[in-house]
């Protein structure tokens, strides 16, 4: 799974996950547990330009580097792979910090002894809070400390370790300048989220003599400024207020001048795909657009993975224009699934799944959609060569009520074949805005299966 500041889509846990957690959770004698979720940052682009077998390598070095640290001395476990991320918990969160900045530390020094390699980047996110219900891991709670984890990490850029409030507050009192891996604290602010009511403080958790903090790149602080600086945004209410009848008052029908307040992001295109360009620093508190604009409406975008987009509509009035552009996160509905064949079966697994998102038309007017997701996997030996496995997916997409894709996929495998196979993509629908797509990989006696949307310019890439 390639996320570029890519957070998972719902996750979900299988009876078999949970009961994996719940036998941790009960060694640890514990009702709270911390989530740590990762990806691999560029792991899609790699895997494009370098090739399967190329990515697979790849992804070898990073499981043997990163699930030894994390289960060492049963400080951690992991419960599950879901492409290039894992899904781990820990019952002290101290340890949690601790571990990832070791496998930052650790990957670091990888990328250094390996400059042959392409550089093996890992972005993190962590949360805690309590996982049980009578003694017993509740699947649902669990899931949405599970999802909220996967939230933070796609905020994260490549070497990032970030956390919510909870890890913060219980591991900071154990972590110091003194322990084996230097730790330090940045307070990011408060950031919105998908699915999360309200917003959360977000921390990083970062080794002083390896790196330095920096404000996520993949997310919108609450409230829409693109980076939580209370001390600009009353400079910037200051700054409206002395200059808003001047700007009111110049000709009307001049050509439009667009000033920015604290806009951070060099990345962002109109919604006719160019470029907007903007003068000064990312930090500056006061930028000039540079790309020439006529009085309109607008739309910008920015991207953070191919399932994930902010956009900001904006309006230019002749003249001058002071404009404190607001950018809202949106991510497009995606569902993955892995089966592994079992001797004790029942081998089988049907799951569904709903999400909502916006959609632009060409008059960059916003839609709500509504999309549900029903995956079925079958694993089974092949009934004419018992050396091969034989993998059955059914999956229908349903886009705000109608049935856009409804079919079939059968494919096989050598059981004893550890080698990943994966399918490139089926398109199985598409609009001028975003397409949904079937894609799969199998290695001996297992299979991952995905039906996911992704923006319409990602068609090919």
């Amino acid at each position: 799974m390639e996320t570029s500041a890519s957070p998972v889509n719902q996750v979900q846990l299988t009876a078999s996950d949970i009961q994996v957690i719940d036998q941790f959770r009960r060694q640890k004698s514990t009702a709270v547990l911390t989530i740590l979720f990762t990806d691999i940052k560029g792991f899609t682009k790699i895997t494009e330009d370098q090739g399967e077998a190329y990515s697979n390598k790849l992804r070898r070095h990073h499981d043997e580097l990163v699930v030894p640290i994390i289960e060492r001395d049963g400080g951690g476990r992991v419960i599950k792979h879901i492409g290039d991320s894992v899904m781990a918990v820990f019952s002290e969160p101290s340890t949690a910090v601790a571990r990832s900045l070791e496998v930052q530390d650790k990957l670091a020094k990888f990328n250094q002894e390996h400059p042959e390699l392409e550089k093996i980047q890992v972005r993190m996110g962590l949360h805690s809070g309590q996982v049980t219900t009578e003694d017993d891991v509740n699947g649902d709670v669990f899931g949405r400390h599970v999802n909220r984890a996967s939230r933070v990490e796609a905020l994260a850029d490549g070497g990032q370790v970030l956390v919510t409030y909870p890890v913060f507050d219980s591991a900071r009192g154990w972590l110091n300048d003194k322990s084996e891996t230097p730790t330090g604290w940045e307070k990011h602010g408060r950031y919105a989220l998908k699915g999360i009511a309200e917003p959360i403080e977000i921390y990083e958790a970062y080794n002083p003599k390896l790196t330095r903090p920096k404000a996520p790149a993949g997310g919108v602080a609450a409230g829409g400024l693109s980076r939580p600086r209370l001390a600009g945004a009353a400079l910037a209410l200051i700054f409206l207020a002395a200059v808003g009848t001047y700007f009111f008052l110049q000709f009307a029908n001049s050509k439009p001048e667009i000033t920015l307040v604290d806009y951070d992001t060099d990345w962002a295109r109109l919604w006719d795909g160019q470029p907007f360009q903007v003068g000064g620093e990312p930090r500056q508190h006061i930028r000039e657009a540079l790309t020439p604009l006529k009085p309109g409406h607008y739309l910008l975008y920015a991207d953070s993975s191919p399932i994930v987009r902010f956009f900001a509509p904006f309006d230019v009035k002749p003249g001058k224009n002071l404009l404190q552009l607001r950018f809202e996160r949106d991510e497009l509905p995606g569902m993955s699934r892995r089966i592994d064949y079992a001797t004790t079966g029942p081998n089988t697994l049907q799951e569904s799944q709903d999400e909502t998102y916006t959609s632009y038309d060409a008059q960059m007017n916003p839609h709500q959609n509504a999309a549900h997701i029903d995956l079925g996997l079958k694993a089974e030996i092949d009934p004419e060569d018992n050396k091969k496995m034989k993998f059955t997916c059914t999956w229908a997409v349903l886009l705000n009520g109608k049935e856009i894709s409804r079919g079939t996929a059968t494919d096989h495998t050598m059981r004893e074949d550890a080698e990943i196979h994966r399918q490139p993509k089926k398109i199985l629908w598409s609009d001028d805005f975003h397409f949904y797509y079937l894609s799969y990989y199998m290695a001996a006696t297992g299979a991952e299966f995905t039906v996911e949307a992704n923006f319409a310019d990602y068609n090919g890439r």
